[in-house]
């Protein structure tokens, strides 16, 4: 009796750490599909939204694949972070054959749904999943290159919700994308950097950033992004557009508050818990999609 019910508790501590393993609580990587749906004006269109989510569920498969590899292949460093020693893998939770054979059914999956999404899709997928061989390899040991190669693969997914629905990709898009990706991706580091007693055992890159160095090149990406977003306003957006911006400078000056005073750079995923960030992220996705379903115009004739 003692047996089977020993058997069964790690049976589900097992299936436990598979789920933990696929990081469900980074669902806003995922989301980032959904900007070419909401930007080319085909939110409400049933076929487009029916290739994002199946796109979505392709990403999370491909995902899942990707950060099962790399918590293997970081074993050894993850077992010297603070918080990433008690990942499954790291922690011995799931065995290294059960994540193999876990991670190669999430790659079948992954690829099946994209096959299903059509070639260019296929073809996102797979650069996706080359350059996180790549970063895994040796690119993460490369400063500067590391945050880049970093945004590159939320740029991918922005990609990746356009090719699935078969529209334009605006240039906006990607440069936007991957600014806003780097941005968090510097403010991870600086937390790595601020956290851990010895940077350098966890991640080897922290050896040679310095903190002044990463804070400095936040607020250029900060800039950055906030004067490309006002460009999109002013020249692609139209009139109304202009009164999201606002919001957005908004955001990305309470994320770099909220790093600084907070230590919320390690994972974005505490943003969602700060009250201020999340409601004017509501605020702001409500009057982009208002502005680019014309609802302003629409009401300004009932009222005319």
């Amino acid at each position: 009796m003692a047996r089977a019910y020993a058997n069964q508790s790690r049976f589900v501590g097992t299936v436990s750490g598979l789920v933990k393993e696929m990081r469900p609580w980074q669902w806003y990587k995922q989301s980032i599909l959904l900007l070419g749906i909401v930007f080319s004006e085909n939110l409400f269109d049933p076929v487009a939204v029916t290739n994002v989510t199946v796109g979505i569920v392709a990403f999370c498969a491909i995902t899942g694949t990707t950060y099962i590899g790399n918590d293997i292949l970081d074993i050894e460093e993850d077992r010297n972070h603070p918080r990433k020693k008690h990942r499954p893998i790291a922690s011995g939770q799931v065995s290294i054959p059960v994540a193999v054979s876990f991670a190669f059914l999430l790659f079948v999956v992954g690829l099946s749904l994209s096959w299903y999404l059509g070639p260019l899709f296929l073809l996102v997928v797979c650069t996706y999943l080359a350059q996180n061989a790549l970063y895994s390899s040796f690119l993460k040991d490369i400063v500067i290159v590391d945050v880049m190669v970093i945004a590159v693969g939320f740029v991918l997914r922005a990609i990746a919700g356009v090719v699935a629905i078969d529209v334009y990709l605006s240039p906006w898009l990607v440069v936007c994308t991957f600014l806003g990706a780097l941005m968090l991706a510097l403010g991870k580091r600086r937390h790595e950097m601020v956290v851990n007693d010895d940077p350098a055992a966890a991640r080897a890159t922290l050896a040679e950033y310095t903190e002044e160095t990463l804070d400095q090149l936040l607020v250029v990406v900060l800039a950055a992004l906030v004067v490309s977003y006002s460009l999109y306003t002013f020249y692609r957006g139209g009139m109304w557009m202009m009164a999201t911006l606002p919001f957005a400078v908004f955001a990305a000056f309470r994320y770099h508050f909220l790093a600084h005073t907070q230590d919320l750079g390690g994972d974005p995923k505490f943003l969602f818990g700060d009250r201020p960030f999340l409601v004017n992220l509501v605020v702001w996705g409500l009057l982009v999609i208002a502005v680019l379903y014309e609802v302003p115009p629409r009401l300004i004739e009932m009222i005319t």
